[in-house]
Formats: structure tokens, sequence, C-alpha cells
């Protein structure tokens, strides 16, 4: 693969997990409707795109990321339902657009003139930092977001009491974005054979609380969620050493 889109790819994929999962909050997003806020988010998107590429005299990439997350969020924004079917679609369009720009910016700027700051600096290494970056967001904020709106029917039927959906939702959340962590911290040094035991014990812990348990939607929804959690895991885990492969 052509070093120069990697070079592109990876801090504009890194600019935008870290804009719209770690400097947005949960509150922002629910905000959004204040012009504020989202010209907030839109603008972070943006500096970290150009910032993280490094290509000081490149001016369209903050053009076009500010161009394209501003008219797809928009376009979000004008659907009532929120749903899993527009978050991957959502997310879908930004990495589209990402992709085509890397492959456009690769072939167009002349070599002479293609010095990504960060990456003549740091050399692979900071290549290498974007990548566990990334999948650090994803193993945590964004597959967690993955699993609430696949399992969220469960939890309508299982959470009668507001306050108590919101503590166990929350601690449901601390302890996934854990596991697969720590899955993908055991795959990157090389240990995947401990994730099978670590597999092994959350299996044996969340059948000591349903074996006992008559009821089907708390049975389906520990097991879902669960076996969603590890499957996300390991496959963001797989990925991230394929990538790490690629840039050496």
């Amino acid at each position: 693969m052509k070093t120069e889109f990697i070079q592109i790819l990876l801090p504009l994929l890194a600019a935008h997990f870290l804009g719209d999962f770690v400097f947005q909050t949960d509150k922002d997003v629910r905000n959004k409707k204040s012009l504020l806020i989202f010209g907030k988010h839109i603008i972070i998107v943006t500096i970290l795109s150009y910032f993280l590429v490094g290509i000081w005299n490149c001016f369209l990439i903050p053009i076009i990321i500010f161009l394209s997350h501003l008219i797809i969020d928009l376009l979000k924004k004008s659907f009532k339902n929120d749903s899993l079917l527009l978050f991957v679609l959502d997310q879908s369009a930004h990495y589209l657009v990402i992709i085509l720009l890397s492959i456009y910016l690769s072939n167009k700027i002349e070599v002479e003139q293609f010095n990504p700051y960060w990456s003549d600096l740091f050399g692979n290494n900071y290549l290498r930092l974007l990548t566990i970056a990334i999948s650090m967001i994803l193993v945590t904020k964004f597959s967690s977001i993955i699993i609430s709106y696949i399992i969220r029917p469960f939890q309508i039927k299982m959470f009668k009491d507001e306050n108590n959906n919101k503590d166990e939702i929350k601690t449901g959340r601390v302890i996934g974005y854990l596991e697969r962590f720590a899955i993908l911290i055991l795959f990157l040094a090389n240990l995947p054979t401990i994730v099978g035991f670590l597999i092994t014990a959350k299996s044996i812990l969340r059948y000591g609380e349903i074996k006992n348990n008559n009821d089907k939607v708390m049975v389906e929804y520990v097991l879902i969620g669960t076996l969603l959690s590890f499957a996300i895991g390991i496959t963001i885990a797989l990925l991230t050493i394929e990538t790490l492969n690629l840039i050496s």
C-alpha cells in the first residue's frame, strides 16, 4: 500500500475518532441542536485533521473535512429517530470522505511537496502511535455505542426503574471497556491464549448469573452483550495488529 496514502489516512481517521468520541461528550451529542456546540464539534475535527496530518501547505484538508463533516452531521440531524442504521450510515459517510481524500491527495501532491511534519519527525512510530490511539477509542467508546444500540430493546424490557437503569448500564459499560481493553493489550503483547482464559472466566461468572434466572430477556441480554463485547474486542485487536504489520 502506498506510504503517502497511509500517512494521510491514519491521521485523518485519528482526528475523526478523537473529535467524535473523545472530545465530544454524551452531553454534546444530546445538545447538538445548539449552534455553539455543533459548531465547536466541527471546528475541533477540522483543526485535529489539519494538525495531525501535518502538511501545512495543504489547505484542502481542513476545507474538505469542515464542509463534509458539516453536511453529513446536518443530514444526520434531520432524522429524528436515533438508530444503529443511522449511526452506521453517518460513520460510513465520514470514512468514505476520508478514504477518497487520502487517495486524491496521495496521488495529487508532488513527492517534493509531500512533507507530513509529524511522519517526517518521528517516522513510522508516529503512525504506530495513531494506530494504537484509534484502536483504544474503538475498543472503548465506539464499541460501547454499537453494543448499546443492539441491546437497547432488552434494556428497555428489563429496566423499569430509570435510576436502576442508569446504574446498571453505566456499570456494564465500564466492565465492557475494561474487558475489550484487556483483549487489545493481550493481543498486542502476543498473549492471545490468555484471552481464552479471560473469556472462560467471564463465561463462568455470567453462567452463575443466568443459570437460575427464569427471565428469558435477562438471559438473552447477558449472552448477547457478552458475546458481542468479546467478538468486537478480538476483531479490533486483530485489525490493529494487521495495521501495525502493514506500517512496519
